[in-house]
């Protein structure tokens, strides 16, 4: 296969990715996710003017005609999906959600890890996989499985279950198994994990959060209104564990962040000019850290974590404890000049 400016470890990527499309059942498979995102990383810096959504498309027709490899003689399940889910499924997703996702950038949106379980949800699908409407509202209502935080109030004898435009599905940007997507994030998101496993058990525990138990960090790619009501619940606009992805043991596995939150901290990078960008980013990693923590204590750690006796009046003093216990241990943790420098600011703003 003669792909111009690919190596061998690119090659190999693509034939993994390829195989999966050709011969999956649709079982979601780290290993398939993780190559996805470093194609669609090097798609995106070889073409940083173009969507990468068409660059990768062209780039997986290209490489699945030049495959030579006997088990690529019967390429007919690949060639139908990429198809579907290029020119049917993510356009109709688009369009399904134009109310709520209109100011969406599509690099944000369709980053690697949402294109992986929109081929998961088509292959899942199973064959024929042709351009039906049929299939493609099938494929996004599965790909639809997240409503968030609804105060609404309902009688005890009549639920108000959620209409189908208020499902949508988070964006994933770490997947146990495949690490952290691609993309703008990408570094922040790093950072904020890898403290979050350097986090002393006890803190951990009274933010009811557990490294090992996050099968997945998505964000919510809807716009963010402070004064809708639906966003008032202190806390809220920092994130919160799914309500709706939790284990056969009552624990939630998901956690769900406000993009404007992610938006806010990369912003700061590459705006503020007076100091180096590993120390913005290190620093925007510990306040996303501190934020999933303030967030997932409000949450617990599944449904039947907190009781009737525990409100937010009580709550919220015990979280800024922890948080700031935190934030004082990851200095503690820290030295050189970007540790005194923070330590200062520390105590001239007493925070």
């Amino acid at each position: 296969m003669e792909l111009p400016g690919l190596g061998e470890e690119q090659l190999l990527q693509l034939q993994s990715v390829l195989g999966y499309l050709n011969f999956s059942s649709g079982k979601s498979d780290p290993a398939f996710l993780k190559d996805l995102s470093q194609i669609w990383d090097w798609t995106q810096k070889s073409a940083p003017g173009e969507s990468t959504c068409e660059s990768l498309e062209r780039l997986l027709r290209a490489a699945l005609g030049q495959m030579t490899s006997e088990a690529f003689s019967n390429s007919d399940q690949a060639v139908a999906v990429i198809d579907l889910v290029f020119c049917h499924v993510l356009p109709a997703y688009q369009d399904f959600h134009r109310d709520t996702l209109h100011q969406q950038d599509e690099r944000y949106l369709f980053n690697a890890f949402f294109l992986g379980r929109v081929f998961e949800a088509v292959l899942a699908h199973g064959a024929p996989w042709q351009p039906t409407a049929s299939i493609t509202e099938t494929v996004i209502g599965e790909l639809n499985h997240y409503v968030g935080h609804r105060p609404v109030a309902t009688l005890e004898t009549h639920e108000m279950e959620p209409y189908a435009h208020e499902w949508i599905s988070p964006v994933p940007l770490y997947i146990e198994g495949a690490g952290s997507c691609s993309g703008p994030y990408q570094a922040v998101i790093d950072i904020a994990l890898e403290m979050l496993q350097h986090t002393d058990g006890p803190l951990l525990r009274q933010a009811c959060f557990d490294p090992q138990l996050l099968e997945e960090l998505a964000f919510d790619p809807r716009a963010y209104d402070f004064d809708h009501p639906v966003n008032r619940r202190p806390n809220y606009h920092f994130g919160q564990w799914d309500p709706h992805h939790i284990d056969n043991r009552g624990n939630y596995r998901r956690y769900v962040i406000q993009q404007v939150t992610l938006d806010a901290l990369v912003s700061r990078i590459s705006t503020e000019t007076d100091l180096a960008e590993p120390e913005l980013t290190w620093e925007a990693g510990a306040v996303l850290a501190g934020t999933i923590l303030m967030a997932t204590g409000v949450s617990g750690t599944g449904p039947g974590f907190h009781n009737s006796e525990v409100s937010l009046g009580n709550l919220l003093p015990q979280i800024a404890r922890y948080r700031d216990d935190f934030y004082r241990q990851l200095l503690e943790r820290s030295s050189g000049p970007h540790a005194e420098r923070l330590k200062q600011e520390a105590i001239v703003m007493q925070q």
